[in-house]
């Protein structure tokens, strides 16, 4: 028996129904985290200010993906910090990028990684610390010239960008990103802060696709805003608070709690695209006197486009769990 049919069975009567639902979007979910992609995808985590989370929210995405997905995925650590995406996904302390000569004029996967190390979750990972040194943060140009070679041969490139000053380098971050993350804290300042720089993000030239990330650090709770004023088409993704997010040690998927593995499974859903097709949670409860909205006349949102997504309240111990991804015809990472 399975261990979501398990689960089912030991539910009582009257959470089938919730149940239902919430296997139906897990599986939801799994289709889009494996679904192909055209061309190598580029992810890019970054914050505002420190001590947000985002390399540990990159890095379980990153490794989420790594473990779904049958092309291969690479962790771009650019943080410069001690604790950045390469330390949260466990990348082997041994490990260090080569001297990246063959990779810098790479024409094979072999090539593409030769001399990076490889955490327990398939994931590769580019640590960029110390590229220039005498830098706080990897400069795009680093990024350019470590990444480029090499990134065609990786379904998807996921960089952990730290924390970027809006008005100096975060137009090159997005320049660099095909979908930018932003990660903030899960309260109304840091909120509000984010959702101010969606339009201009989406206004940049290269039209990167949107999503933000509210984590809960502080553990807010209820005091974290619900509805954020940002475009439709931008989906707001709601991470719970977890202590063991800030162990002394990289902390794997079966250490998060439930919730969390739910919350970061939606957050890779909405970042692997298009937002169109992306699977969301149920909408909450309007409060009493109805929503902004519905105030307004009538003008309510798609469900889960600029709402933070609610926090389920069962307790499903088979979330995502691994299964061997579909073979496929032909492996495109040697595709020049």
């Amino acid at each position: 028996m399975s261990g979501t049919a398990a689960f089912l069975r030991s539910a009582p009567l009257a959470l089938l129904g919730s149940v239902s639902s919430r296997v139906h979007e897990l599986t939801s979910i799994d289709e889009v985290l494996r679904r192909p992609v055209p061309v190598s995808r580029r992810i890019g985590f970054v914050q505002l200010r420190g001590g947000v989370g985002a390399s540990s929210t990159s890095a379980y995405v990153a490794a989420l993906l790594a473990r779904r997905r049958h092309g291969a995925v690479l962790g771009v650590d650019a943080s410069r910090g001690p604790r950045g995406l390469a330390w949260h996904a466990g990348t082997p302390a041994s490990g260090r990028a080569g001297d990246g000569r063959r990779r810098a004029t790479a024409r094979s996967s072999a090539d593409a990684t030769d001399g990076l190390p490889r955490a327990a979750s398939g994931l590769w990972s580019l640590d960029l610390d110390g590229t220039p040194p005498g830098r706080s943060l990897s400069s795009t140009a680093t990024w350019i010239d470590e990444v480029t070679p090499i990134s065609r041969f990786f379904e998807f490139v996921v960089t952990d960008w730290g924390v970027r000053d809006w008005r100096t380098d975060l137009g090159e971050v997005v320049s660099a990103s095909r979908c930018v993350c932003l990660v903030a804290r899960a309260d109304r300042h840091a909120a509000e802060e984010a959702a101010a720089l969606v339009p201009a993000i989406r206004e940049h030239p290269d039209r990167p696709d949107v999503v933000v990330a509210l984590v809960d650090v502080g553990d807010a709770g209820r005091a974290a805003p619900d509805v954020l004023d940002v475009d439709p088409a931008v989906p707001v993704v709601h991470v719970p608070h977890d202590a063991v997010r800030g162990s002394a040690r990289p902390v794997g998927s079966g250490a998060v709690g439930t919730r969390t593995r739910i919350a970061y499974a939606r957050l890779a859903a909405a970042l692997v695209g298009p937002a169109e097709a992306t699977p969301v949670a149920p909408a909450p409860a309007p409060p009493a006197g109805g929503t902004r909205a519905d105030r307004s006349g009538g003008r309510g949102r798609a469900p889960g486009r600029g709402r933070a997504a609610a926090a389920p309240d069962a307790d499903d111990r088979t979330v995502l769990a691994d299964r061997p991804a579909a073979p496929r015809a032909r492996d495109r990472s040697d595709r020049r």
